[in-house]
């Protein structure tokens, strides 16, 4: 069976591996002032090297940032070659170790010595690059094996929504036929349900998966119960696609789905902790933003007439609206003709706005309705009221994204371009509803990170499901609709 566990439980496994990296680095300078000093405590004439721990840390807090941003900790980077790893490992490890220098003269007008630096550095990229290949290793080897329980033909069809979910780290050995239904499709069968432990005993099964409504069947409960205490999972296909896409496919979602989400998230957090994180990082933002904002206002005055700032009624948590505002990257007559989609390539936004929303530097003075309560940091996007409406009526659960506090970033913002279009409205809902589920304050610091390499790299990459993954949906639909219509007078007589 596998015994890494590294497809659940994702961002438990980013954060281990994020803080391995923090330590290792911060101990590679007290290795190397150990063997630099020996036991001793040495006292130079301008300090001691211990006096730098400070630093140690915020370079180590910085390495693993930048490993996160270039996404090495993503169970999607096995696809990347060990001197391609290396390389960016080194690249890293070498800007880390310049913060050292440069915060340790900041703090204390000496350096740790050369000895320490040179020694330190080299343990560093060693250590970090030795956890790099075990972790390596360990995407490129996991493997868990999965069976399917089938009752009806809309489950089968399920089993061809898992091809797109597996990668290479899942295995589809075959199907488990419920009580009376005899599989049609082309996947191995594995037997009948009242025989399940056996089943996965023998094929080394290490999740079971099924729809929502087998996972509530009173007859398959206690079969079920022996597999868990087993320590074999056992869950509905959107729980495997929350674990390996971080999204949730709205074709998957039943009230059962939403209740449960709902009490996810730690109260504590929601209510104390994540307002402390967004007054910490508005006001560092607004700080060190500041110049940015003055220097984009004089290129707006400059590039086109009208104000500097753009104010616009939007909804916030349980639809109460109120006022945002942004720099302004648009002609003054934008909407003179109502309300319309903002796209990729406007042509209403001026080339001084297309640089601001490039780099995200239009939404810094958002930072205040931040600070003021009204949007948070991270959450979903805050969208005007006529487009909820609109959207409502044409996106199940749509509604569903106003139970949290809106924000500035947020998981679909950098899991997802810019969008213009209902279709693309729907799928940065899948992301929303599953931010809404796990946030959390980690998960939080790694959007803000993901935020920096978007900002960085000008934009999200695309993320479009795949072609095949959609019809297969949409036929499930089409499936379960069907399930749920009433037979026909004359089915009724025939049968």
């Amino acid at each position: 069976m596998n015994s890494n566990g590294i497809l659940r439980k994702h961002w438990f496994h980013v954060t281990l591996h994020f803080l391995a990296d923090t330590t290792i680095f911060c101990l590679a300078f007290v290795v190397g002032i150990l063997v630099r000093f020996g036991d001793s405590d040495p006292q130079l004439a301008a300090g001691s090297p211990w006096d730098h721990w400070p630093t140690f840390v915020l370079s180590g807090v910085i390495l693993s940032a930048m490993i996160y941003i270039v996404g090495l900790y993503s169970t999607h980077s096995a696809h990347r070659g060990a001197f391609e790893r290396a390389f960016i490992l080194l690249a890293c490890t070498l800007a880390s170790v310049l913060v050292v220098v440069g915060g340790s003269y900041a703090l204390s007008a000496h350096a740790p010595g050369r000895g320490v630096m040179l020694i330190g550095s080299a343990a560093a990229y060693v250590f970090v690059l030795i956890h790099h290949v075990f972790l390596l290793h360990a995407l490129r080897t996991a493997r868990e094996r999965v069976a399917y329980i089938v009752t009806s033909p809309c489950d089968e069809l399920e089993t061809r929504l898992f091809a797109n979910f597996s990668g290479r780290n899942l295995e589809l050995v075959g199907v488990i036929a419920f009580y009376g239904y005899q599989p049609t499709g082309d996947v191995r069968v594995l037997g009948r349900v009242d025989s399940i432990a056996e089943i996965v005993e023998r094929e080394k099964i290490d999740r079971v998966l099924c729809t929502t409504k087998s996972l509530t069947n009173a007859s398959l409960t206690r079969h079920f119960c022996k597999l868990r205490y087993s320590g074999v999972s056992v869950m509905p296909l959107i729980i495997l696609c929350e674990e390996i896409e971080q999204y949730v496919p709205l074709e998957l979602i039943t009230p059962e789905w939403l209740l449960s989400a709902s009490g996810e998230p730690q109260l504590l957090y929601i209510k104390k902790v994540k307002r402390l994180f967004d007054i910490v990082c508005s006001l560092l933002g607004l700080i060190f933003g500041a110049p940015l904002v003055a220097l984009a206002a004089v290129a707006i005055c400059l590039s086109s007439p009208g104000p500097i700032f753009y104010r616009q009624t939007r909804a916030g948590r349980f639809g109460r609206e109120f006022r945002i505002l942004k720099l302004r990257t648009m002609r003054v007559d934008a909407e003179k003709n109502g309300v319309q989609w903002s796209g990729e390539n406007d042509p209403r936004v001026t080339w001084v706005g297309r640089f601001l929303r490039r780099y995200r530097i239009d939404e810094i003075p958002q930072l205040w309705q931040v600070l003021c309560g009204h949007l948070s940091f991270v959450g979903p996007r805050p969208e005007r009221p006529e487009l909820i409406q609109m959207l409502a009526t044409e996106i199940p659960y749509y509604q569903e994204r106003a139970m949290v506090q809106p924000g500035i970033t947020g998981w679909a913002q950098v899991s997802y371009p810019y969008g213009a279009s209902v279709t693309d409205a729907r799928r940065k809902l899948e992301f929303d509803l599953y931010y809404m589920k796990h946030m959390s304050l980690f998960l939080d610091v790694f959007i803000l990170l993901d935020t920096v390499r978007i900002v960085l790299l000008g934009g999200a990459a695309p993320a479009t499901r795949a072609l095949s993954q959609t019809e297969t949906l949409q036929e499930w639909v089409r499936a379960k609709e069907k399930e749920a219509e009433p037979l026909h007078p004359a089915e009724l007589g025939s049968s």
